[in-house]
């Protein structure tokens, strides 16, 4: 048995700056074709092995939860803290994930779909007809009010406005230096990055905390994540406190803000980009009839293979890791403790055998078969896999349905765009701008009285 993974000595300075300030995949690609998959290289931050062989993910994540500990703890703590789900480890991780589930299983997140419905539309109408605006500026509006909504479950318009200003304070406050320089977190006398983001944090948490002891006080029952968190209870009968549920709020903030935005600024894009992908959507979307409802549009086939594909050929988190606590043996090589395992989907989701080409933007593949948990990894897998998929999955369905099918859009330009790192997640390069070229439901009514006319002899010629 090999002990370590081939791969290059080291990740030269060029390599490591197109990393961490353009696009890791061509670097991981092109080392995964001169090494092998898996791969080993030291990084600045010590040696790191990618996989993204199947069957070396399915060690991975099928192995016992407690053979890892989560990888980059202290580089996400500004974001995750040290005790949410994201981040905690063994007892701790397994009875936050039991209390979190039910607000994000299936079923409670199908009732969200009216939500999302309704801020999306709320998004749209600050649209100007035949004006240029950014998707990804809508979609992060958009993903940012689900969460205030959904997941913090604010009522009012001016409490919502509150909470809104102080998210976006926090997270124009996370500075790319604090995660990569732990030595800059600190005060500097109020001064600074983490100076400032420290009142960002604090402003937040105090908004929360009204919402969260005015929703104990009442006594009502919520159908939100924050309601329904309130009702969980531990082993021992106790509630979760306060400040265990301010954690993982903010973790629920950062894990599902982002990601979900960049991905359906990915779908508007490549959508707009393949006129024959799109006009079959609609084609499904508007079989349903404008008058469907929200939760009606969760059922589509071919919709639910476009999130599926904007997913695979442009993953938001691709770099998860585990960090074995003992010595790790898979495949054909055994991975000493404390070395980080990285499955990627910058690999798996590039495979030629799982996905003909690979580059090319086809939804239809995700009804021509399906793909084990160990060949499409979005969400990550194993014991540590998104909690939110299913939300996630919810807000890009409702939002890319509802908005397809009122109105009509094209992009500025068609040219490539490039998938970029943006501190964790990554996502294109620049605002993919669009226009609004008008509302489809006008159109097609126009459209149809214009023929029924036509076809009358009563109407005025």
């Amino acid at each position: 048995m090999h002990m370590l993974p081939p791969g290059p000595e080291h990740l030269g300075w060029i390599d490591t700056l197109r990393c961490t300030f353009g696009s890791p995949a061509p670097v991981i690609r092109r080392l995964a074709a001169q090494h092998g998959d898996p791969f080993r290289v030291r990084t600045f931050n010590g040696p790191i092995t990618f996989i993204g062989n199947p069957e070396g993910i399915r060690a991975i994540y099928t192995a016992d939860p407690e053979t890892f500990e989560p990888f980059a703890v202290e580089v996400t703590e500004p974001i995750f803290g040290r005790t949410s789900v994201v981040v905690s480890t063994g007892p701790r991780h397994r009875r936050d994930r039991k209390l979190l589930a039910p607000p994000f299983a299936p079923a409670a997140a199908k009732a969200y779909a009216a939500v999302v419905a309704e801020v999306a539309r709320e998004a749209a109408s600050r649209w100007m007809p035949c004006q240029p605006f950014s998707m990804l500026e809508t979609t992060q509006s958009i993903a940012l009010d689900v969460v205030i909504r959904v997941v913090f479950g604010v009522k009012g318009e001016a409490r919502i406005r509150d909470v809104r200003a102080a998210v976006l304070d926090l997270i124009h406050a996370l500075h790319p230096l604090v995660l990569v320089m732990p030595a800059i977190r600190r005060p500097f006398g109020g001064f600074g990055p983490w100076a400032r983001m420290l009142r960002a944090t604090a402003a937040l948490d105090a908004l929360l905390t009204g919402e969260v002891r005015a929703l104990r006080a009442s006594g009502e029952e919520r159908a939100d994540v924050l309601g329904l968190m309130l009702k969980a209870r531990c082993e021992d009968g106790e509630p979760l406190g306060d400040q265990e549920i301010l954690d993982q709020l903010r973790a629920l903030l950062f894990a599902g803000h982002e990601t979900t935005a960049v991905t359906l600024a990915w779908a508007f894009y490549w959508l707009h980009r393949e006129p024959d992908t799109l006009a079959r959507l609609l084609a499904e979307i508007d079989a349903l009839g404008p008058e469907a409802p929200p939760e009606k549009l969760l059922g589509l086939p071919y919709l639910e293979a476009v999130c599926l594909e904007t997913l695979r050929i442009v993953p938001p988190v691709v770099s998860v890791g585990r960090v074995p606590r003992k010595t790790f043996a898979f495949l054909d090589y055994t991975i000493p403790p404390g070395e980080p395992l990285v499955a990627t989907p910058l690999l798996v989701h590039a495979r030629e055998d799982l996905y003909p080409e690979p580059d090319r933007f086809r939804p239809t593949r995700f009804l021509e078969r399906d793909f084990s948990p160990f060949e499409f990894i979005p969400f990550g897998g194993g014991s540590r896999r998104c909690l939110g998929a299913t939300l996630a999955m919810v807000e890009m369905k409702i939002t890319l349905a509802v908005l397809l099918r009122e109105y009509q859009l094209r992009l500025t330009s068609t040219a490539p765009v490039e998938h970029v790192s943006r501190g964790i997640t990554m996502g294109p390069r620049g605002r993919v701008p669009m226009i609004l070229e008008g509302r489809r439901i006008e159109r097609r009514a126009e459209n149809a009285s214009s023929q029924q006319g036509l076809a009358s002899p009563a109407f005025p010629r």
